[in-house]
């Protein structure tokens, strides 16, 4: 077998998701192939065979030939992508996502990067907009298919992106026909906290079930003139929430701003950020070339 000279080349990636790319070159496009670098061949069958590709955005399952580096080629390629490269004007230089979605039934999606990074956006926009939190969760159920990662990984990921992105705001009003309400905590968050805390309170760990399963929480604003940045939003019980509006509260907060200690009527208490337990690694572009 050849020397494998491919290269690889680690970048922040544009949207908080890991994924890998491989450089398409013209011959590659002439030949309607795409080349897998020996970086990625654990991904991919030992032996020559046909594997199952979802291209682009599509559900639909295509099959293709597959050379491994055990065969006469000497290079592990996917073909049968003439097509689909002049469907998607793809011409030297231009990168293709590589994305697992089963290794078992050798299972996996091409997307031109472009594409890729536009649809995680707009699922993310999606999620962001949701009107209450059932949507919110369909929307993490489609985020956690597209990026092939489970929910729970995908909502603190997209807590972490909130984290980090979301600008710390006056908090706006809601007109109603006779009078004003503060704006609520938008459903994307509440459903991102009540999945990471379970329930539990932040100040005094105490947590109950309702009648249809699902635990009881409410959501405290620290400043009640602010938005709804997570740093200014607590997951408490509903008597702790009396004693954040009532008693006598003193707060503690860190140099970033989160709030790490409570005291209600001097009677102190540690707040569970997970945030602040639980840092996530940064996420990176992967180019193979």
């Amino acid at each position: 077998m050849e020397p494998d000279t491919s290269q690889v080349i680690k970048s922040k990636s544009r949207i908080n998701y890991n994924y890998s790319t491989v450089k398409i070159t013209r011959s590659r496009i002439e030949k309607g192939l795409i080349a897998i670098p020996m970086f990625l061949s654990k991904w991919f069958p030992e032996y020559n065979t046909n594997v199952k590709v979802y291209l682009d955005e599509s559900d639909v399952l295509h099959d293709k030939n597959y050379s491994s580096y055990q065969s006469a080629t000497r290079e592990c390629r996917i073909g049968g992508m003439a097509e689909w490269f002049k469907q998607n004007k793809i011409k030297s230089g231009d990168e293709i996502v590589i994305q697992l979605i089963d290794k078992e039934s050798f299972t996996y999606r091409l997307i031109p990067e472009r594409m890729f990074v536009e649809k995680t956006q707009e699922l993310q926009e999606n999620l962001d907009t949701s009107g209450d939190e059932i949507e919110a969760l369909d929307k993490v159920t489609s985020l956690s298919n597209w990026t092939a990662l489970d929910k729970q990984r995908v909502i603190l990921k997209e807590y972490h992106r909130i984290v980090t992105t979301m600008p710390l705001e006056e908090r706006g009003y809601i007109k109603h026909r006779s009078r004003q309400a503060r704006e609520s905590v938008p459903s994307n968050i509440r459903l991102m906290l009540g999945d990471i805390y379970q329930g539990h309170c932040q100040v005094c760990d105490f947590w109950f079930l309702k009648k249809d399963g699902n635990p009881y929480f409410e959501m405290h604003h620290i400043d009640p003139l602010k938005a709804n940045h997570p740093k200014n939003l607590v997951l408490v019980c509903a008597n702790c929430h009396r004693q954040f509006e009532y008693a006598n509260v003193i707060h503690k907060f860190n140099k970033q701003d989160w709030l790490i200690r409570i005291s209600f009527n001097r009677r102190a208490y540690p707040v569970n950020q997970v945030f602040l337990k639980e840092k996530l690694e940064e996420s990176f572009k992967e180019l193979f070339i």
